[in-house]
């Protein structure tokens, strides 16, 4: 059954190809303001492919107010098989500025092996990825050795607010032995990835104001106080000079990794260069952070804090005057044994305490997404394991990552703990969420492998 797989899956990679571009010029944008019913055309074209791959069952579910989720199912296996829950999301960031873009953001276009456009690698690919290793069992193989359940998301790209509640209403329907979440990262080009860790989210908006409108910075500068000088000033106390967070109490329950954890980390290849090439660091520009701390677990493992987002005035339509306030967003990426609504508490302390020059400071926390963490060992990870070292021909990382995906913790929570196989297929250079959005074609090719090579050892846990 596993060579007819392979040998179908791939005589058939062109036809996957052409429906991953297919998926890919709808622009399925989830955020407000965009039209849902791209977002439904989007589900309704997932539906479409879960059935061409074979699944015996597939449609399109909404929930009052909330964007459609494409669910299908193929339990042939029987009773006895183990069932495995796919997950993905068809909805897609917004498409940025468009004059950054080389090639259209929804018509996706081959460059240098890799394909550009929205959504293309998150994650429409991993979508098909799925599809194709189910239509390469059912359709080449006539069988599957698990049973399938496949539920494709459509708010992922807007926090995932609405899952827990649609998991709750179809916690029957979703049962599985395992869940295989695909939506991470590789740890870098040709090399896979098994994520264990994501860092949490908290965040706070701060506005400062100090006068009832703007005013001359001619006829008024000097004695009158300057409200983006005042959040300059407050930003700027939030961190110590080598980079790391000055809020007193912040770090005092971050967990203490294990030897293993650390070892494991600091065992996997890393070049400086590289990695400022990667992120884009200018030339000059140190990279900061505590000391005592390798990259990798500062990325991992360690609170950050970051200005996400900061408006005075225009820099368009600047003219000589003293602003009449100034707001910022500020997030810290917490990390496991923090307590989310301490460290909200903390952080939205900090930005009023002392306002300088006496300015009005008003604070308001954002929502937040907690941190998550697995232990990666057992039968389950084992065979992730395997099964990508088979598909990419190398051992695969076992990683952290930095961001937070708010979908993972509902999942673990309504399926009482099972398994969670986070792997996904974005790497260093794919601009996910930015523009120039890409997908290494090799690499993807790689991962259609390897999940039939899971699917297959799954069935043996």
């Amino acid at each position: 059954m596993l060579e007819e797989a392979l040998t179908y899956l791939a005589s058939n990679m062109p036809a996957f190809r052409r429906s991953l571009e297919t998926l890919s010029r709808i622009p399925s944008i989830s955020a407000a303001g965009y039209p849902e019913a791209e977002v439904t055309r989007s589900a309704e074209a997932v539906v479409k492919e879960m059935l061409a791959a074979g699944l015996t069952h597939a449609e399109v579910i909404k929930l009052d107010g909330v964007h459609a989720y494409a669910y299908g199912e193929w339990l042939g296996a029987g009773p006895k098989a183990k069932t495995v829950l796919l997950y993905g999301h068809h909805d897609v960031q917004p498409e940025g500025r468009p004059e950054k873009w080389i090639s259209p953001p929804f018509e996706p276009t081959e460059r240098n092996g890799r394909l550009y456009g929205r959504g293309t690698v998150d994650d429409k690919a991993g979508v098909m990825v799925h599809v194709a290793a189910i239509a390469a069992f059912l359709k080449g193989a006539g069988g599957c050795p698990v049973n399938l359940k496949f539920l494709v998301e459509g708010e992922e790209e807007i926090g995932s607010d609405n899952l827990p509640r649609f998991l709750e209403k179809f916690k029957a329907k979703v049962q599985a032995d395992v869940v295989v979440l695909t939506d991470t990262s590789n740890f870098d080009t040709g090399i896979p990835a098994l994520t264990y860790q994501l860092r949490g989210i908290v965040a706070a908006d701060i506005t400062v104001s100090a006068l009832d409108h703007p005013v001359h910075s001619g006829m008024w500068g000097g004695p009158v106080a300057d409200p983006a000088m005042a959040l300059a000033k407050i930003i700027a106390r939030l961190t110590h000079d080598d980079g790391s967070i000055a809020i007193p109490g912040l770090y005092d329950d971050v967990a203490v990794p294990s030897d293993k954890v650390r070892a494991n980390m600091r065992s996997l290849a890393y070049d400086e260069k590289l990695f400022r090439e990667q992120a884009g660091v200018l030339d000059g520009v140190r990279l900061v952070g505590e000391s005592g701390y390798s990259t990798y677990e500062k990325v991992w493992i360690r609170p950050a804090l970051s200005v996400n987002a900061i408006e005075a005035s225009s820099m368009a339509k600047v003219s000589n005057q003293i602003v009449d306030g100034a707001r910022a967003r500020i997030g810290i990426r917490i990390v496991p044994k923090q307590d989310p609504e301490r460290i909200s508490r903390l952080l939205v302390d900090a930005l009023r305490r002392d306002p300088p020059f006496g300015c009005r400071v008003e604070v308001e926390a954002a929502r937040g997404t907690p941190w998550w963490q697995t232990n990666p060992e057992g039968p389950a990870f084992e065979a992730a394991l395997r099964a990508m070292e088979k598909g990419y021909g190398r051992k695969a990382a076992l990683v952290g990552c930095g961001g937070s995906i708010g979908f993972v913790q509902p999942f673990t929570d309504v399926l009482g703990g099972v398994p969670a196989l986070l792997i996904g297929l974005e790497d260093p250079i794919c601009n996910a969420h930015s523009e120039n959005e890409s997908l290494h074609l090799e690499d993807w090719k790689k991962a259609m492998v390897s999940a039939v090579h899971l699917y297959a050892e799954l069935a043996k846990v």
